[in-house]
């Protein structure tokens, strides 16, 4: 099936300016970007409800979606949600198995809920990915997931389901477990456990590869696409020991790796703007002395620094649905409208190794699109329509 999207302006993320163009779209991808096309198929006009596409299926007929006087953005990613995992309503927290403090098996997929009502509230205001996560409760988490907001079933959702490891440093493991009288009950415990882990891995891969062992050890295999710098960890830190601790630990090991939440980056003394930085939740309640020194305009100050900036929900702590909105507010108070766009779609993309596929309209790449008639990050501004794959899941009727 085909769809035509015609008469709007998509934004290029890229170059930081709107373009106008018709974009047609084949069996979920865009297949071609271009100032007029005009296809010689029978076109139908997308007027039925969003559960009857039985008119859809015919291969010599293209659904029309005219998007005149509105503008046209790549499908928004979070790059760092508990979206399914911990929800607000009933169900509670199933993104922490806190019985022990290193669960590197534990599968952020394993907790996910794909009928959480907070996913379709997520499309209708753009969202299209997310990267979810195991909580911070324990100082090694689990793995990290990347999941389309929506799709037939929980499989087609998820598109891979292990793309980082999460650990965290800092108030969280320290206080988890030292309220129980256990290690680790400060940030000596945290650091510890992590290089040990991280060694002790090293060492089994090591011998794996001499075949000096034939009994495979599931835990430590997790750490071994880690330690390949197949995928990166995922860095859960705040205050700036932290996010310091989380640089030696990397570096240490030769890792790829993520600084998530990064609340005292602006801090930091050594320069490591290659490093992708996850800044969230905003304007959030200081729950914790880590946040005491969180600012509003850090991710201006980093992006002028030459940091890849992703701003991210962290949902439910901050419901994906005002991020838009949160980052609307950043841009009154001087972050540019282009960095922002930017920071919850191509650089987030590019943070959880996705880019090939998501976060800018190109040519190629999944037809993951949002609709509005208006600016995004205006509180004034709605979702007209929302695509996954090339799949209208959100229309304002």
């Amino acid at each position: 099936m085909k769809t035509l999207i015609k008469n709007g302006h998509y934004y290029n993320v890229v170059k930081g300016h709107y373009v106008k163009a018709d974009i047609l779209i084949n069996e979920g991808i865009i297949e071609k970007i271009h100032s007029s096309i005009n296809e010689s198929c029978e076109f139908i006009r997308m007027t039925a409800p969003l559960d009857d596409n039985k008119q859809f299926d015919l291969d010599d007929q293209i659904v029309l979606i005219d998007a005149e006087d509105k503008v046209i953005f790549p499908g928004f990613i979070d790059a760092h949600s508990h979206i399914g995992m911990w929800q607000t309503r009933e169900g509670g927290n199933d993104a922490n198995e806190c019985t022990r403090p290193a669960t590197p098996t534990m599968r952020a997929v394993d907790g996910f809920n794909s009928e959480d009502p907070f996913l379709g509230q997520a499309i209708s205001h753009g969202f299209t990915s997310a990267m979810i996560t195991p909580g911070s409760g324990n100082a090694i988490c689990g793995k990290a997931a990347i999941i389309k907001m929506a799709g037939k079933t929980k499989e087609e959702m998820i598109i891979n389901d292990y793309a980082a490891l999460k650990i965290a440093f800092g108030e969280n493991p320290r206080n988890v477990y030292g309220s129980m009288g256990r290690s680790p009950a400060s940030r000596m415990g945290t650091f510890s456990l992590i290089d040990e882990e991280l060694s002790k891995a090293k060492i089994y891969m090591k011998n794996k590869e001499s075949r000096k062992i034939s009994e495979v050890d599931y835990e430590y295999e997790t750490y071994i696409p880690v330690l390949k710098r197949e995928i990166p960890l995922k860095i859960h830190a705040h205050r700036i020991d932290d996010i310091n601790s989380a640089i030696r630990i990397s570096e240490k090991y030769n890792l790829k790796y993520t600084l998530d939440h990064f609340t005292d980056g602006v801090k930091l003394k050594k320069y490591v703007s290659e490093i992708p930085v996850l800044i969230g939740p905003l304007k959030m309640f200081k729950s914790k002395y880590e946040l005491k020194d969180a600012r509003d305009d850090s991710a201006k100050i980093l992006t002028d620094r030459g940091y890849s900036v992703s701003i991210t929900s962290d949902h439910p702590f901050c419901n994906v649905n005002y991020l838009t909105s949160l980052i609307g507010l950043l841009v009154k108070d001087g972050l540019e409208f282009s960095e922002a766009i930017r920071m919850i779609t191509i650089n987030p993309a590019k943070a959880i190794g996705m880019d090939d596929r998501i976060g800018s309209i190109e040519e190629g790449k999944d037809a993951d699109i949002t609709i509005f008639d208006g600016n995004p990050l205006d509180i004034r501004s709605s979702v007209f329509l929302t695509m996954i794959n090339g799949k209208t899941y959100y229309r304002r009727v």
